[in-house]
């Protein structure tokens, strides 16, 4: 098993970095009583954790989860329609639902705006104090400027509509965290590696078989 695989985080608290990020979502899940109901944006760099921190907030409820490919229209919009159908459930014996939607900013213009109604039914029933049983996470890795004109004014409408939270490391917090887990072996890690992330200094420790002593 890689390293990367053995030391990824279980708990929101285990995770590098991201201390803004993780307390806004902390204040949103107790302001919320719980999990349900929440649109969530987590946007940075590749690498760094985006997909991993919805796993982990995924698994604090007892929920069923759903990952639309984002780059199939037909596949996505099908999901889409299942949100809605979520979010107006009468049980309340009914478990939670949440929906991972990956590199989101793939979706279609037409996709993009369905979810801005759908995410708008979920707000109107928060405001009435209505439960919701469906939560909604997107990731993006991509920057407004490599959106087409199109997208970019959907994707706008549709961020103002979510908790957006910037997820990314820096260097100083990569140095010392692998710092920590060589036991000094490796000081600077940030500066042996060409692209600044996560992963890319895992797949570091991993090529160079960097034995980790904690």
């Amino acid at each position: 098993m890689r390293p990367i695989d053995i030391y990824k985080p279980t708990k929101l608290k285990h995770i590098i970095g991201n201390v803004e990020a993780i307390q806004k979502i902390e204040r949103a899940i107790e302001q919320n009583y719980g999990f349900g109901g929440l649109v969530i944006m987590l946007a940075g760099k590749t690498g760094n954790g985006k997909t991993l921190l919805a796993d982990i907030l995924a698994s604090r409820v007892d929920c069923e989860v759903y990952r639309p490919d984002c780059t199939k229209e037909a596949e996505s919009a099908m999901y889409i329609d299942m949100i809605k159908q979520n979010i107006d459930i009468p049980s309340m014996f009914v478990g939670q639902y949440v929906y991972i939607l990956d590199e989101a900013d793939k979706l279609s213009p037409n996709n993009i705006a369905k979810l801005k109604t759908t995410t708008d039914a979920i707000d109107r029933r928060r405001q009435k104090n209505l439960p919701v049983y469906v939560s909604v996470i997107f990731t993006s890795a991509k920057k407004k400027e490599h959106l087409t004109d199109t997208q970019q004014k959907h994707w706008d409408e549709l961020c103002t509509r979510c908790i957006r939270c910037n997820i990314g490391v820096t260097a100083e917090e990569m140095n010392d965290y692998f710092a920590f887990l060589t036991g000094g072996a490796i000081r600077d890690i940030s500066r042996r590696i060409t692209v600044q992330s996560m992963r890319a200094a895992w797949d570091y420790i991993d090529e160079h078989d960097i034995e980790i002593t904690v």
